[in-house]
């Protein structure tokens, strides 16, 4: 019979997998040569760079720390007299000016200028000033007050190097008790400030009361973050980078969340922030101190520290403040550091910052009413001092 031919052997891929499962051995092997190999040609070149980048990266962060701890160079304070009449809306138009002015003067480490709005009760009296960061222009910090609330009186004068809080003081930062994407309350019948300033109130013989609220231009990362976190509400998707990088290595589609009545609002409320430009950085403070001593006056300290926190609860809207006792509070209110603010629209900081709009607070500073005679009669005064003096000429 003719020989029945074979089939010949299959052939066997030559691929990295076939030979691992057909030699484990010898490719753990090969693979251990071919990794040290690589090793000894790159990494004397990569191991320099490396340090270099890390030994960058290092002074960056300790020149930033060194920054944030340092009392900021200079600044000026400017002293504000409040007028008899305040538009409640005019706060709107003096942040949209002064976002312009800090941003494009007094960058420190890629950050603009700041300000410090202060509310200083003590038994002389309840003071509102405005402190300036060395690199921004004072004198336009004062036209935009006088601007935004016409009648309104700045002085302008250096900053003195001063403790702003006696030996004994209660000290404290309030921050947004909700994500940042939420806002606070914005729409308020009465003016805000009257219930802080009324929590202030009066103080007796050496005691002193402060609230000091910082701002700057917030960056563009903070504005993105606030527009990612609209977007994740709306779409669902997660906003940190682990999950996003997670659910698109899985290559599955967003899960709708279940049917949550407060979604819908809470989406509404990230996007009326996210466009409510311009957005800042701000950071809110207080300190009370009294140059006594013992546990009665820290005690009495204390419940005035707990008042004046609860009055800020006139901001709750769907976000809200929260009290939180940092170290290093009271140092960073003597020598006015912003470090990282909460980020805040543009009405939130309004809200915050602005002149009483009743005036009839004790113990304010009042602006002197001061009417500017008409052209015509400042033009016939001029004349008759030219006429004046041409006839004293003559009479010579």
């Amino acid at each position: 019979m003719p020989p029945v031919p074979t089939a010949p052997p299959p052939s066997v891929p030559n691929s990295p997998l076939n030979r691992f499962l057909t030699h484990p051995g010898a490719w753990w092997h090969h693979l251990g040569h071919d990794a040290a190999h690589l090793a000894r040609a790159v990494l004397p070149v990569v191991l320099p760079i490396l340090g270099v980048l890390v030994a960058l990266a290092v002074l960056a962060a300790l020149v930033r720390l060194l920054a944030r701890l340092r009392a900021p160079a200079g600044g000026q304070l400017v002293e504000v007299a409040v007028p008899a009449a305040v538009e409640a809306k005019a706060a709107l138009g003096f942040w949209r000016n002064l976002h312009a002015v800090l941003s494009g003067t007094g960058r420190r480490l890629g950050r603009p200028g700041h300000v410090a709005f202060e509310i200083e009760s003590a038994a002389h009296g309840l003071g509102l000033r405005f402190w300036v960061s060395s690199g921004v222009q004072v004198h336009a910090v004062a036209r935009a007050v006088s601007s935004a609330w016409p009648g309104a009186q700045c002085q302008v004068r250096d900053a003195e190097v001063r403790r702003l809080l006696r030996p004994v003081a209660a000290v404290g930062e309030l921050r947004l008790g909700a994500p940042p994407w939420l806002p606070l309350g914005t729409d308020h019948v009465v003016d805000p400030l009257r219930t802080v300033i009324g929590a202030l109130g009066s103080w007796d013989g050496d005691e002193q009361g402060l609230v000091q609220v910082l701002v700057r231009p917030a960056g563009a990362r903070s504005t993105r973050m606030l527009i990612r976190a609209a977007r994740s509400l709306q779409t669902g998707r997660p906003m940190a980078p682990l999950p996003r990088l997670l659910a698109a290595w899985r290559n599955a589609p967003a899960r709708p969340s279940p049917h949550d009545p407060m979604r819908s609002a809470d989406v509404r409320h990230a996007v009326a922030k996210a466009s409510d430009l311009p957005t800042f950085e701000v950071a809110v403070r207080f300190g009370l101190s009294s140059s006594g001593r013992g546990r009665h006056a820290l005690r009495r300290l204390r419940a005035r520290a707990r008042e004046l926190s609860a009055a800020f609860g006139v901001y709750a809207g769907r976000n809200h403040l929260v009290v939180r006792r940092q170290l290093g509070c009271r140092r960073r209110i003597e020598r006015r550091v912003l470090g990282r603010g909460e980020v805040l629209g543009l009405s939130e900081v309004a809200a915050l910052v602005h002149l009483p709009v009743d005036g009839q607070a004790p113990g304010l500073r009042q602006a002197r009413a001061a009417v500017a005679p008409p052209a015509e009669v400042l033009a016939a005064i001029q004349a008759a001092r030219g006429e004046r003096s041409e006839d004293d000429d003559a009479a010579v």
